[in-house]
């Protein structure tokens, strides 16, 4: 375990930050008679409407979120050997440039996406979603995917500096408007990203001899995606990967609000990239742990661990299996480990995806209320309802 100490000292506070009550984003969003579409860049309340900033853990009550949105997107493309350390063998030829997801797989996933929202908005919860961007056209990734381009610690928004080139514009592109108007608070701090440096310098060294480096990126500069990190109060567990680097943690930890500490996880996974398919703290106590990734023994060396129930998710299908009970919907992108990167709503509430009956089943086995939503079509271009999401106010 490996710790990256506290600028300001201890953060004395146990219990997580506490809107004031009578925060507007606090009261329920009822859901409208007719469809309550959610105009680009802009919150299901208003226009005029920015939300407070205020998220500590992965589970308190949700009241206000970022959803994705994936129209117009296209594979990501990287040099080889990132492709090769991070992506499914069996897919490789597709991530090049220009090169758009199946337009049937798109539609599909923007119609996933927004049913999600109004789902959230069903339940109380504030929705933004991202600006519509031609991806195409700016030889980018995707705007399903908000979780891996912003981390939200306390009041604060930092946003991911990405290691790979596709996605350096990606939250300016699709985000960039809802989070000016967030930075205009003076209650919120953003942390915009620097622009990596030209020609980058990530993969000095690795380009020549890939087999000469741990990960597929170097220490060069700061690099990282949010979804590497999760909240646990004051703790906040991160892991190295073949996108985040020890800079990009030293970066993260110099710009998160006082007394919080960043502790990274032993990962036995050569092909890392997020940690949301690894950890999942269903409440306050309670998490859930890929066995394949992580052992209980190294999670119990961190201290916000000591008191937890850590229980291993015992079964997981091939990724050919779940594609096939799917329709054959392709997963370019993950592993069938993506059953775990669901999103918790608090109150023990949570969604999966329809067809995970096991894992839902298992859940509420666990006291977990599961509310099911489609998502196939999501998971083709990258990613489950956490990586969809980016909660903005929990409390």
């Amino acid at each position: 375990m490996t710790t990256i100490a506290a600028k300001h000292g201890v953060y004395a506070q146990s219990e997580p930050f506490l809107c004031e009550t009578d925060d507007p984003l606090l009261t329920k969003t009822p859901l409208a008679h007719k469809n309550p579409s959610v105009p680009d860049g802009h919150s299901s309340r208003g226009r005029n409407s920015p939300p407070n900033v205020a998220a500590n853990n992965e589970w308190a009550p949700l009241r206000s979120v970022i959803i994705g949105r994936a129209d117009n997107s296209c594979f990501p493309y990287e040099a080889p050997h990132m492709i090769e350390a991070t992506m499914p063998a069996r897919f490789h030829e597709a991530f090049k440039p220009a090169n758009p997801f199946p337009p049937e797989i798109v539609r599909g996933a923007e119609e996933e996406l927004e049913n999600f929202a109004l789902l959230l908005q069903s339940q109380g919860v504030n929705v933004f979603r991202p600006t519509k961007v031609d991806w195409l056209q700016t030889f980018g990734y995707t705007g399903a995917m908000p979780r891996d381009g912003l981390l939200v610690v306390g009041n604060t928004i930092i946003e991911s500096c990405f290691a790979w080139k596709c996605r350096v514009d990606e939250m300016a592109n699709s985000l960039g408007t809802l989070l000016s108007k967030l930075g205009a608070d003076p209650s919120v701090k953003v942390v915009r990203a620097p622009r990596p440096p030209s020609p980058d310098t990530l993969y000095n060294g690795i380009l020549e001899d890939p087999g000469s480096h741990e990960w597929a990126i170097n220490n060069s500069r700061p690099a990282f995606d949010a979804a590497d990190f999760m909240r646990f109060g004051s703790t906040i567990i991160g892991q190295l990967s073949n996108v985040t680097n020890m800079k990009g943690v030293e970066y993260i930890q110099h710009h998160v609000p006082s007394g919080y500490k960043i502790e990274l996880l032993d990962v036995n996974d050569p092909h890392a990239m997020h940690i949301d398919a690894t950890l999942l703290p269903l409440r306050q106590g309670l998490m859930v742990y890929n066995p394949l990734r992580v052992t209980e023994e190294s999670l119990r060396r961190h201290a916000v661990f000591k008191a937890w129930e850590l229980v291993s998710y015992p079964f997981v299908e091939s990724v050919q299996t779940v594609e096939e009970a799917t329709g054959g919907v392709p997963r370019f992108m993950t592993s069938a480990w993506l059953v775990m990167n669901v999103l918790v709503l608090g109150h023990d509430k949570i969604v999966v995806e329809e067809q995970d009956h096991e894992f839902a089943k298992w859940l509420e086995g666990r006291g977990m209320v599961v509310l099911k939503a489609p998502f196939r079509n999501v998971h083709a271009i990258g990613g489950s309802f956490h990586c969809a999401s980016v909660d903005l106010v929990r409390s």
